[in-house]
This record gives structure tokens, sequence and C-alpha cells, in this order.
């Protein structure tokens, strides 16, 4: 296999555990209507920017509010969640020590809102090695559309078929593939049962990517 020159990183539910806690957002928002996310509902959101969910949800549990509003009320709710912590995914942090004693170009490509992204890596302490990072508010179409990635590559300067994409997600995964580039799942408890036969590799932990690195550095 040719060798690959960057990394670029789905945030939630790869780097951090931080899915239970957006769908904990989510149930307390619904609590009122008497609602709350089947495991079902939340493998067809999760990968997915906010204007693309929540329209979904509203449709579904035909909520009464504006997108808009649901939108802020629940970013409200899960930025209150997240003051308590985010549990970092297991293997993030030996994964990140070796990509650093290697120079290896790295980058992050959430749905999320910048400022969520900039918390999260302030959070890992990872802040100052992350080369690029991009978010969901900076492009116009979100995953599985590629846009994503293709302005991740771009900002690290690197070819996406130079790139090796991790993600947990169906729509992630998708738009990372399309992107052009190599790309491994890793899916969590939410993910598990997701469709990722479009992906090159599927590993069960962030330590295989760790023991594999060689294969493509």
């Amino acid at each position: 296999m040719s060798q690959l020159k960057a990394i670029v990183f789905d945030m939630d539910g790869l780097m951090v555990d931080s899915e239970p806690l957006s769908q904990q957002a989510w149930d307390e928002y619904l609590r009122p209507y008497g609602h709350k996310l089947s495991e079902e509902i939340v493998e067809n959101i999760i990968g997915l920017r906010a204007d693309i969910s929540t329209p979904y949800i509203k449709e579904l549990f035909n909520l009464p509010e504006p997108v808009p509003t649901i939108i802020s009320k629940r970013a409200a709710i899960y930025s209150q969640i997240r003051a308590n912590g985010v549990p970092t995914m297991p293997g993030l942090q030996p994964l990140h020590a070796e990509i650093a004693r290697r120079n290896i170009p790295w980058g992050v490509a959430t749905s999320s809102p910048r400022a969520h992204a900039v918390e999260i890596l302030h959070q890992l302490g990872l802040q100052d090695r992350c080369q690029a990072i991009t978010a969901g508010d900076e492009v116009k179409q979100g995953k599985p559309n590629p846009e994503i990635y293709l302005l991740a590559a771009e900002r690290l300067g690197i070819a996406p078929q130079d790139c090796l994409a991790l993600e947990d997600s169906g729509p992630g995964s998708r738009a990372a593939v399309t992107a052009g580039m190599t790309v491994i799942a890793i899916p969590n408890r939410q993910t598990k049962t997701a469709d990722f036969s479009h992906v090159h590799y599927r590993y069960n932990a962030l330590d295989e990517v760790l023991a594999n690195l060689d294969s493509w550095f």
C-alpha cells in the first residue's frame, strides 16, 4: 500500500464518547412531549448536522416548535451536559502520542459547530497539535456529502487520496469515502449495527489503528 500523509478524525463518537450525551440532550428536550429517542432513531441521526437531523425529529414526533428553536434549546441542554466533561474514547491519547512522535499531520472533520470542536480539543489537550479544524457550520452541505472532508484535506494542504479518515458513523464514513480518502470505521455502541460495507477497514477500537499505523505511514 502506498504511504499516506495525514489523518482526518471525526470527533463525536470517535475521539470522545459524546453520543450518549447527545442522546441525553435530545431526551431531555423531548421529555415534556412524552417522547425519547429509540436506538433506531439514534442510529439514523448519528453523524448528521443539526439542520439535517432536527427536521427529521420534528416531523417524527410532530413537535410544535420551529426547527431553529428546537436546535437552539437542545444545543443549550447539550452544552450544560458537556460542562461536566466528555469521556475520551479508549486508545485516543496513545494514538495521538504516536502521531506526534511521527510528526503526522492531522485534522478534525466534525458535523458539530466549530465552537464545540474547539471546546473538545481543549479538553483533550490537543488544541495546539491539531493542524486543521473543519466543522459542520463551515460547509454548505453536511455529511454524507463529501464537502467537509474535501475542505479538511484542503486546509491540511494534502490531497484527499493521501489522507486516512477515521469515522464512527455511516454518513461520516460515506462522506470520507466519496472524498477519496482511505477510511477506517470504528463503530461505537450507537453505530455498531450500521452498514459499513463501503469502508476500507473496520476496527473495534482506536488501539487497532495504533497497532497498524505502519501500514499507512
